[in-house]
């Protein structure tokens, strides 16, 4: 019986780290019986689209991402050993999308994989991330409207109400749920991200703890992270995307903009990245106390230390996101960049 290990996510957990290591190593995985598939290039990221029926958000045709999810699990259960699906757009599907996701894997022994990281980190992640998706709200906004909502961290349809994204996105315990559904609670595993400090052998080692493979078949100090972007930097992009509001179309803007521009220019440039204020503290930990006795109670599997996911967060008094200023004039940057066009 094939085993399948689905990587769901959630974002801004170390998952471009660990797709990137895994992708670099595909001949050395196949050597030691791990299969992470190949179909075509960017197969994996289209079938994970096609799932959520997101493709216009990403700039893409529905005819680009049509069948991409089957062939990736064809090619998985061809394999006679691990196969290892990994993609965090999955990581929302509602649970009529799990059901026909894992349908293509019926008769397989899935293991569903989610990585978790410190609420504290993932706030600022998950704001900056919007602000290279084109918002141009500052973290106050992002504050009020998603961390402070009325809704709060556990409301959503059945309590009447619409969860939050980022409350959705990062609850860790609720994205097991969904995808653990049919699956025995010993083959559902949470990945709990390293602290800051510690290198990215650290997670590789939790990871493939939780797919059941040795982790020292890889040098796992070399794979590049998702570029994160310093407080200034973010403060420009947020300029930019005011200046260019309406005057570019959303696939050149991907292009241009969140890759080439953001995750490219600005990407490489020092500078302290923002961090949470200290008044969010005790709302996100309380969260994380929640999550993690749901994991508990279900009888799920922890890999690494669950203290690791406590916030971290600035110290009282400390610069918030907002304080920084944009370093250039956002104006000139955007003519620039409609430019490249």
């Amino acid at each position: 019986m094939p085993r399948i290990v689905l990587h769901v996510g959630l974002p801004k957990t170390g998952t471009t780290y660990l797709q990137a290591l895994l992708a670099g190593n595909r001949d050395r995985l196949r050597e030691n019986g791990v299969l992470y598939p190949f179909v075509r290039p960017g197969a994996m990221f289209h079938g994970a689209v096609e799932v959520r029926g997101s493709a216009a958000k990403f700039g893409l045709a529905d005819e680009q991402v049509a069948g991409a999810w089957s062939a990736v699990c064809e090619r998985a259960l061809s394999y006679d050993g691990v196969a290892v699906i990994s993609h965090e757009v999955l990581a929302g599907a509602t649970p009529d999308q799990v059901r026909a996701a894992l349908a293509p894997l019926a008769g397989a022994e899935v293991h569903v994989l989610v990585t978790a990281r410190d609420l504290g980190r993932q706030a600022t992640a998950h704001w900056q991330e919007e602000v290279k998706l084109g918002a141009t709200w500052p973290f106050a906004e992002f504050e009020r409207t998603e961390l402070r909502a009325d809704t709060g961290p556990d409301a959503g349809p059945d309590a009447g109400g619409v969860r939050p994204h980022f409350w959705h996105a990062q609850d860790f315990a609720d994205c097991l749920r969904r995808w653990s559904a049919g699956v025995p609670p010993e083959r559902v595993h949470l990945v709990v991200g390293p602290p800051p400090g510690a290198g990215p052998e650290v997670l590789w080692q939790r990871f493939a703890e939780a797919c059941g493979v040795d982790p020292g078949i890889l040098d796992a100090s070399a794979a590049p992270a998702n570029p994160s972007l310093g407080a200034a930097e973010v403060a420009l992009l947020r300029a930019v995307n005011a200046e260019l509001d309406g005057r570019m179309d959303r696939a050149t803007y991907l292009r241009v903009v969140k890759r080439g521009y953001a995750e490219g220019e600005l990407a490489a440039r020092p500078g302290p990245r923002p961090r949470t204020p200290y008044r969010l503290e005790e709302l996100l930990r309380a969260a994380t106390d929640r999550w993690l006795d749901d994991v508990r109670a279900a009888g799920l599997k922890i890999h690494g230390d669950p203290a690791d996911l406590l916030p971290v967060v600035a110290g009282p008094g400390e610069p918030g996101p907002d304080d920084a200023e944009p370093a250039e004039d956002p104006a000139a940057v955007a003519r620039t960049l409609l430019t490249l066009d």
